[in-house]
């Protein structure tokens, strides 16, 4: 910190009594006053010839009170520059000390974002495992995975990752044979991302429902929702591709 930066962080009162006051020269005129006054005094006694000893008697006393007056005023001085100092350092040391609430809150905040990235990491690893599973034809153990990871998703409410979970297992539910479970997770999974305005995922979460409803034999519903998956993909994704082929050949 520079001299500038330090002297702006000084209190007022460090400062005014680090400079010279208006009191203290008008006690040292005062001062001055006495002492011409006391010698005026002195010069008519000895005029009058009351003799050496009423001199040294008045020398005695002016000597005394001046250095009483003296050493009251130094120790007043002495007194307000250790008040001063003691000020100044504390001014100093607190402007250059970080607030430890400050540091605290800090590290409360990095250890939640900390938690909040490993339950990330867990939802996706999970996720991962369930679809693995599935895919090699264990669906009973993807369904596991799955509902752990909608646990964790849900928690930590993070919608986005709580729908794409849901479609996971609606996915796993298609392949044990339950279907009727696996078009409940379907539907839950497309309103969650309708209402988060997450077009692209809705359209591939209704493709999978259209799928579902085609393999068994139900074409209306089948062409209605490969329908409103189309309008919801990307012309030129491959998804939008997929879902075209599957609806030529539902119609």
């Amino acid at each position: 910190m520079d001299s500038g930066t330090l002297k702006e962080t000084i209190p007022d009162n460090a400062r005014a009594a680090l400079e010279p006051t208006a009191r203290g020269a008008r006690l040292r005129r005062r001062a001055i006053a006495m002492g011409g006054f006391a010698l005026l005094v002195l010069g008519f006694l000895v005029a009058i010839g009351l003799g050496r000893l009423i001199l040294m008697l008045v020398l005695v006393a002016l000597a005394i009170g001046i250095a009483l007056f003296v050493g009251r005023k130094l120790r007043g001085r002495g007194s307000t520059v250790r008040h001063a100092a003691s000020a100044v350092q504390s001014a100093a040391g607190t402007a250059g000390r970080r607030p430890v609430d400050g540091v605290r809150t800090r590290k409360a905040e990095r250890r939640e974002r900390s938690r909040e990235r490993s339950k990330e990491k867990d939802v996706g690893r999970l996720n991962a495992r369930g679809v693995e599973l599935r895919r090699q034809g264990n669906p009973t153990a993807a369904l596991e995975a799955h509902r752990a990871a909608l646990e964790l998703a849900k928690a930590a409410g993070d919608s986005s990752t709580e729908a794409m979970t849901l479609n996971n297992l609606g996915l796993a539910l298609a392949h044990a044979g339950d279907e009727r479970a696996a078009i409940d997770h379907f539907d839950a999974s497309a309103a969650i991302l309708r209402e988060i305005d997450d077009t692209h995922h809705e359209g591939q979460v209704l493709a999978n429902l259209g799928f579902l409803h085609g393999r068994s034999g139900r074409r209306e519903q089948a062409v209605y929702c490969l329908e409103a998956a189309l309008d919801r993909l990307e012309p030129d994704s491959r998804a939008f591709q997929h879902v075209q082929e599957q609806l030529r050949r539902a119609s």
